[in-house]
C-alpha cells in the first residue's frame, strides 16, 4: 500500500510540473486538458490576443460570438457510487454462512482523464468494502481497500495498457481486475491487423499484501503471447503460449519454500451459426518444481461445448471433455472424463424450467481406483413481470460409485426460495424492502447407514437497505 501511495504522489507532482509548460496541438494548456482548472464565463468567452507591447503573457479580448461556456474544460471530479449488496439466500446452507452472502456495502470512486486524446488516457479506481459483520480480530483498514491506476491508449493499429493495482484480503469481488489479497501490475500490447491480432502480456503479482506472518507469500511472474484470427463467416481461432514462474515463501520475510516454473500452450476454436454456437478448447501444460522429487508434471485437456437453439423456447447446452495428469516420476497418473447436458425451457415470459444431467468418471491408474458420479438436476424459476415476486425451486440427485468399496452414497437435495418485494406493504423510503423465505431439505443415504436422518432447515429474512 505504501508503494501505491508513493506512485500516486509522484504522478500528481509529475502532472503539476509538466502542466505548467505543456501545450496540446491546439495550444490548450495541459492543465486545462487534465480538467484541473475550472472555467468561468469570462475566461471561456475571451480570445487570447498578444499584447502590442511585446509581452509574452497574453491578455484577453471579449468575443461577441461566445454566449455561454461549452463545458469542455470543466473541473474534473471523481465519480462516487455506493453499492449495497443484497442478501442471496440461494447459496446459504446454514446461518453462519449468511454473513458471507450479502449485506456489505462497497464504496467506489473512479475518474478517467484524457491526457493526449486517444493516444493516452489515465484512469484511477478506488474501492472500500464495509462488511456486514466484522470479525472480533482487529484487521488493518487496508484489508478492505483497493486501488488501481491505469494508463491506456490507441495509436494507429496498436492498443496498449499499463496498470498497477492493490486489493486487500477482504475486498471481495471488485469492479477492477486486481484479485483480492494481491498487489502488482501488468503490461498489455496488441496490434490490430486485417485478419490476425497478436497480443503480448507481462504481469507480476504478489499475494499476502498485509504481511500476515501466519500465511505464505506467493510471487507470480507471467508472460503470455497470443494470436487471434478472425475471418468473416469463418470460425475464430485463438492460439496462445504462456510461461509463469511462481515463488512460494513460508511467510512474507521467510525462506523460499517452493519455486514452480510452468509452460502452457492453448488453442480455442469458436463457431457461431443461426442454430447455435460451438466452442472447442484444448491445452497442454508442464510444471517443474525445484523442490519436487517426482520430476516434471504434465497435464493435457480438451473440452467441447455449445448452445443449440432447436426450437424458439428451448435451448440445449451440451459439454464433454477429458483431462489427464501425470508426472515423470510415476507417482501420478489421473484421468477425468465428463459429459453434461443442460437445457432451458422458457414456457412463458415469466416461467422457466432448467433440467440437466451430468456424468463424470475419475480414474487413478496409480492406485487402480475408479470413481463415477452421476447427478440429475431440475430447476424451476418464476419472476413476475414487475420484479415484485421471485420463486425458484432446485432439486438434484447425486449418486457416487467407487470401485474399491461397496459404499455408494446417494444425495437428495431440494430447496425452495421465495423473495417478495415489500414496497407496497411497508411504504418506506428505502431502495430495497424484501422478504425472503428459504426451505432446504438434504438427505444422504448409503449402504452402511440406510436410515440416515434427513436435514431440513428454514430461514426467513427481512432485508431493508437504504
Amino acid at each position: 500500500m505504501v508503494r501505491t501511495v508513493l506512485c500516486l504522489l509522484i504522478g500528481v507532482l509529475f502532472v503539476f510540473f509538466v502542466s505548467r509548460s505543456a501545450y496540446s496541438e491546439d495550444s490548450i494548456p495541459l492543465v486545462e486538458r487534465l480538467g484541473l482548472r475550472s472555467g468561468s464565463n469570462s475566461n471561456l468567452c475571451r480570445i487570447p490576443v498578444r499584447s502590442p507591447l511585446g509581452n509574452s503573457s497574453p491578455f484577453y479580448s471579449q468575443s461577441t460570438q461566445c454566449t455561454e461556456p461549452t463545458g469542455e474544460y470543466s473541473l474534473a471530479r471523481f465519480n462516487f457510487a455506493l453499492k449495497r449488496e443484497p442478501f442471496n439466500l440461494q447459496a446459504v446452507r446454514d446461518m453462519p454462512s449468511l454473513v458471507n452472502q450479502g449485506g456489505s456495502s462497497l464504496l467506489q470512486a473512479s475518474n478517467n482523464i484524457s491526457l493526449f486524446h486517444e493516444a493516452l488516457t489515465a484512469g484511477v479506481q478506488m474501492v472500500y468494502r464495509d462488511p456486514f459483520v466484522t470479525s472480533n480480530s482487529a484487521t488493518p483498514l487496508t484489508n478492505r481497500m483497493g486501488a488501481r491506476i491505469v494508463l491506456k491508449g490507441t495509436a494507429a493499429h496498436m492498443k496498449y495498457q499499463a496498470e498497477y493495482g492493490y486489493a486487500g484480503q477482504e475486498t471481495g469481488n471488485t469492479p477492477f481486475a486486481t484479485p483480492k489479497d494481491q498487489v502488482g501490475g501488468k503490461l498489455v500490447w496488441e496490434l490490430n491487423l486485417p485478419l490476425v491480432t497478436p497480443k503480448i502480456e507481462f504481469s507480476r503479482f504478489t499475494s499476502n499484501v498485509d504481511g500476515d506472518l501466519t500465511r505464505a507469500r506467493t510471487i507470480a511472474n507471467q508472460q503470455k503471447f497470443s494470436l487471434n484470427w478472425t475471418i468473416p463467416n469463418w470460425p475464430s481461432l485463438a492460439l496462445s503460449y504462456g510461461r509463469q514462474q511462481t515463488d512460494i515463501f513460508t511467510r512474507p520475510e521467510g525462506p523460499l519454500a517452493d519455486a514452480i516454473a510452468s509452460e502452457s500452450v492453448m488453442a480455442n476454436l469458436s463457431y457461431q451459426h443461426a442454430v447455435g454456437t460451438g466452442n472447442w478448447f484444448s491445452y497442454y501444460k508442464t510444471s517443474k518444481s525445484d523442490f519436487w522429487e517426482n520430476g516434471t508434471e504434465e497435464e493435457i485437456g480438451s473440452t467441447m461445448s455449445g448452445t443449440l437453439h432447436l426450437l424458439e423456447p428451448v435451448d440445449l447446452t451440451p459439454k464433454w471433455g477429458f483431462t489427464r495428469r501425470a508426472n515423470s516420476g510415476g507417482t501420478l497418473n489421473n484421468d477425468r472424463f465428463f459429459a453434461n447436458l443442460g437445457s432451458t425451457f422458457r414456457i412463458t415470459p415469466t416461467l422457466t424450467l432448467k433440467p440437466g444431467v451430468e456424468f463424470a468418471r475419475d480414474v487413478n491408474r496409480f492406485d487402480a481406483l475408479r470413481t463415477d458420479t452421476l447427478s440429475a438436476k431440475l430447476g424451476y424459476s418464476y419472476l413476475a413481470s414487475d420484479d415484485s415476486l421471485r420463486v425458484s425451486i432446485l432439486g438434484q440427485y447425486i449418486l457416487n460409485q467407487n470401485s474399491n468399496t461397496s459404499v455408494n452414497p446417494q444425495t437428495y437435495d431440494v430447496s425452495l426460495l421465495i423473495k417478495k418485494d415489500m414496497h407496497d406493504f411497508l411504504n418506506l423510503a428505502h431502495r430495497q424492502q424484501t422478504l425472503s423465505l428459504k426451505i432446504a431439505h438434504n438427505q444422504q443415504v448409503n449402504a452402511l447407514s440406510p436410515q440416515a436422518q434427513p436435514v431440513t432447515s428454514a430461514m426467513l429474512l427481512v432485508s431493508i437497505i437504504p
